[in-house]
């Protein structure tokens, strides 16, 4: 009887932390993995209104190296830098709703894309829907 309490137990656990999804500290540890060496300045204010695609709102962020942090609509933003590639993670609490990649663009702002609920370069991202995303700096 005291193995199938533990089993049943151990079975509740592993279900509980499945269905809890991405954990910022998921999202901080994939960020640390992609910060590498770049020539980019995200500091400052950014918007992502007025484009063809969703509108995040307005971002403010702070760069320390290759990566950065800071608010973007509704969602507290971590992120990192490597090379013209810009990786973010959009969380609210300790829960990650968002994850994106963008690049650089010609006009001197950044254009990808985001998923809702996965890392976006793992497997199976793509399933969950993709959102596109820009950032162009903020005349504000």
């Amino acid at each position: 009887m005291k193995l199938k309490i533990f089993f049943v137990t151990v079975a509740t656990a592993l279900l509980l932390t499945a269905c809890a999804g991405l954990s910022r500290t998921d999202g901080n540890d994939w960020l640390d993995r992609k910060a590498g060496p770049t020539n980019e300045i995200i500091s400052g204010k950014w918007t992502s209104a007025g484009n063809w695609t969703s509108n995040w709102g307005e971002g403010n962020f702070i760069q320390d190296g290759s990566r950065f942090y800071g608010q973007m609509g509704s969602y507290y933003v971590d992120g990192a830098l490597n090379g013209e590639h810009v990786y973010m993670v959009f969380s609210s609490g300790r829960k990650v709703y968002y994850s994106a990649i963008l690049r650089k663009n010609s006009n001197g702002g950044f254009a990808g894309k985001a998923t809702q609920g996965k890392l976006i370069d793992y497997p199976g991202a793509e399933d969950s829907g993709v959102t596109l995303i820009t950032l162009q700096r903020s005349s504000r």
